[in-house]
């Protein structure tokens, strides 16, 4: 292990208030909104969402599956039914999590996938599976059959195809087919509409048939692929820079492939994304923000956060420990790191140096009066820190009476995982525009405001500089107000 210098401890943090730019917009969130009629057991998010400024939220959670055999909670529950038919459907309670979603001020994404565990089998007729498309996409794009008044634009097909058995038990090619299904239905609905897929759980394993294949199938057949989407959960490696490094790669992937126009879309991220892993609360957090400041660096064009709720799952009825509310309703530190995230990812992005890529990282902004300072100081634990034998990683799933073996490839490991044991964050901001005036001073930390704030003075060259203890596993928001008169 590293030993800290005494030089180490103390990180200069420099924000410039005059070097403005835009953030790139990843601040989306996965999740259930709230209760409908039909599944009341849901504690309403959407007001955490919208203090927290979530701009996209992915339906695949909800119970809004189109399952390719019959099923009563299904978008379309039976099969035989006519598509041209709006009774055929079973649009309530997804028409109100979309109304809830559009009234936090965020926008849809739709995800098309079947539900599991139990319905992972290809379309039986692929003919008729796009004509049932079409009919769901008509309905959130354009109000067919009493759609939602605020049209979805963003329409994705697939969840974790390459997931063994567990999430697509058909062949590749059948898979194909149904996103060739999909993509023509949606053209039919209207070509400004924006698709995509195939949310891979693997997107380091090269060669794959839902990587390189997907992509040469959509080239050869001029299939529509706006964005490209994947997932990635830390649990294997705990390092905060993998999702740069995953995106680098996917990003000279598709340029390489003809599709240098095709975004780069982050389905789900968190540090842990395996039911049966486990951290402290604190490391969670610290890691969450972490990588979003991180994230903004990455050849990203959008990024959902795995799951901003209470974590009660519909599909597998269990509470996923995923979920960033204790007992399903009261907020965990994650919850409170999303927030502090989304406040400090606000207005113009500023220009800052010292972040490392070891777990401390720092990002700041501007909005009116306010200069916010994001400080996030994550800790690897020392089993991320030990020798990898493998960069490979091996594993069965149980899939009924059956285990299916699974690897996928990771990011190679890092020997600047290793905390760079900051304490203390001296933060040089300079550019202000209120020299030698006063400015009010704000600390929020993950268990909240740091005290009352307090009055400090901008230097007559518009500098102000603070120094604020950092401990091992926190997220830390500083805000600047000025105080004017």
């Amino acid at each position: 292990m590293r030993q800290t210098r005494v030089d180490d401890a103390v990180r200069v943090l420099q924000v410039d208030a005059q070097a403005v730019s835009e953030w790139k917009p990843l601040r989306g969130a996965a999740g259930i909104p709230g209760p409908v009629p039909e599944h009341p057991g849901y504690p309403d998010v959407t007001p955490f969402w919208t203090d927290a400024g979530v701009t996209l939220v992915r339906s695949y959670d909800w119970v809004s599956r189109l399952d390719t055999t019959d099923n009563p909670l299904s978008l379309f529950p039976v099969w035989e039914a006519d598509p041209a038919d709006p009774a055929s459907y079973n649009f309530a309670a997804t028409d109100r999590w979309v109304e809830a979603v559009h009234a936090s001020g965020a926008e849809v994404l739709f995800t098309f996938a079947s539900a599991i565990p139990s319905g992972t089998g290809p379309a039986a007729d692929v003919e008729k599976y796009g004509r049932v498309v079409e009919g769901i996409v008509r309905h959130y794009a354009r109000g067919w059959a009493d759609g939602p008044e605020r049209p979805i634009r963003m329409f994705e097909f697939g969840d974790q195809p390459d997931f063994g058995l567990l999430h697509f038990s058909g062949t590749p090619e059948q898979f194909f087919e149904m996103y060739e299904a999909f993509a023509r239905a949606a053209g039919r609905v209207g070509d400004e509409l924006i698709v995509g897929g195939p949310s891979l759980a693997f997107p380091l394993n090269p060669d794959s048939p839902y990587r390189e294949g997907f992509l040469s199938f959509v080239r050869e057949r001029k299939l529509p692929l706006d964005f490209f989407s994947f997932l990635w959960f830390a649990d294997a490696t705990r390092d905060p820079m993998d999702v740069p490094v995953v995106a680098r790669e996917l990003r000279e992937l598709l340029d390489r492939q003809g599709f240098a126009d095709t975004e780069l879309m982050l389905s789900y991220w968190n540090y842990l994304g395996i039911p049966t892993s486990e951290a402290p609360s604190d490391e969670r957090a610290a890691f969450q923000a972490a990588s979003a400041i991180h994230q903004q660096d990455a050849p990203l064009d959008s990024a959902i956060f795995f799951r901003a709720d209470s974590g009660a799952d519909p599909h597998y009825d269990v509470v996923d420990p995923a979920g960033i509310f204790t007992d399903g309703r009261d907020a965990d530190v994650q919850a409170v790191a999303f927030s502090l995230i989304g406040h400090a990812l606000s207005g113009r992005r500023l220009a800052v140096s010292g972040s490392d890529d070891s777990g401390f990282a720092c990002a700041a902004s501007r909005d009116g009066d306010t200069i916010r300072i994001l400080i996030a100081n994550f800790v690897a634990p020392e089993s991320a820190l030990a020798p990898r034998q493998s960069d490979e990683l091996r594993f069965r799933v149980p899939y009924g009476t059956k285990h299916v073996e699974m690897a996928f490839r990771l990011p190679p490991q890092r020997e600047g995982l290793v905390s760079a044991g900051v304490e203390t964050a001296r933060i040089v901001v300079s550019n202000l525009p209120w020299s030698g005036q006063p400015v009010s001073i704000g600390l929020q930390t993950l268990r909240g405001e740091s005290g009352a704030p307090r009055r400090e003075r901008v230097g007559d060259s518009g500098t102000l500089e603070l120094d604020v203890p950092v401990e091992p596993q926190s997220v830390i928001l500083v805000e600047v107000r000025a105080q004017h008169g």
